[in-house]
């Protein structure tokens, strides 16, 4: 039973459920062979939303009260952490091959890969910081176990942070799938293409349990590097990909509506 204690084997696990939460999304397009652009778009707006709360309500919270004992200086470990990460995610973006669904340009080094492998790959990039943010929830909460946190990184914190994660994957999950149907695939690929784009989220959760376990003092760096990993993807691909097809009043209120959910889920299990 120790092992079911240990944070990399819980970041991992979360990771897994991440991935198979992205799974069930793409699972989807056995239902219907298309959906709305302007659907797509308020999925993307509310999955935007619950990423950017999560990031805020999961990650820099805690690590603001981790850093509290700096006094008017808590924001020191902070800011370097939210660079660091959103630097992280704008190197994988510049050297990662990959295509966004609405554009035709592709990022990234030069490459021959096909547009489906391009199009799976802008979305893999999406579950990197999710799962360091999952991995490094729960190095924070075994960290708090020994007495070197607080009670803001505790177990429940993690697991909302996962559950959170989670219920944005699933429209991912959807919107990968349904973008491989309009290329031509059949349902049975375009699944296979939505469960293959998840797979970064558990390869990311063990590495980001490990970082948060290394040193009790930086916490609260690693909280902030998960969230400026989360906030980048956020801002530079999903709200952006949201609002291009001209639904973005929607796409913005059902962005407000993710925030609301993920605020709704911290609270009540607080």
């Amino acid at each position: 039973m120790e092992l079911f204690s240990q944070p990399v084997f819980q970041a991992l696990v979360a990771g897994l459920l991440s991935w198979l939460s992205v799974s069930l999304g793409a699972a989807i397009i056995f239902t219907r062979r298309q959906f709305s652009r302007r659907a797509m778009d308020c999925l993307l707006g509310a999955a935007g939303g619950m990423m950017l709360a999560a990031a805020f309500f999961g990650l820099l919270q805690p690590a603001l009260e981790l850093s509290a004992h700096l006094g008017r200086w808590s924001f020191a470990p902070i800011i370097p952490g939210l660079l660091l990460g959103a630097a992280f995610l704008w190197g994988l973006d510049r050297v990662l091959p990959h295509i966004h669904m609405l554009q035709d340009t592709t990022e990234g080094l030069s490459t021959s890969w096909r547009r489906s492998i391009l199009l799976v790959t802008a979305m893999a990039l999406h579950h990197i910081p999710e799962g360091l943010a999952i991995g490094v929830g729960y190095g924070a909460a075994a960290a708090e176990s020994l007495n070197v946190g607080s009670e803001s990184l505790g177990l429940t914190t993690a697991l909302v942070l996962t559950f959170s994660i989670m219920l944005q994957n699933v429209p991912e999950g959807l919107v990968v799938s349904t973008a491989m149907r309009a290329e031509g695939y059949s349902a049975r690929k375009s699944c296979f293409y939505g469960v293959l784009s998840g797979v970064t989220a558990p390869l990311g959760a063990v590495p980001g349990a490990l970082a948060a376990g290394i040193a009790a003092g930086l916490l609260p760096v690693a909280l902030s590097f998960a969230a400026g990993a989360m906030i980048y993807v956020v801002v530079e691909e999903v709200i952006p990909e949201a609002n291009v097809s001209g639904n973005g009043n929607l796409a913005t209120v059902s962005c407000i509506f993710g925030i609301c959910l993920v605020l709704a889920l911290s609270s009540l299990v607080k």
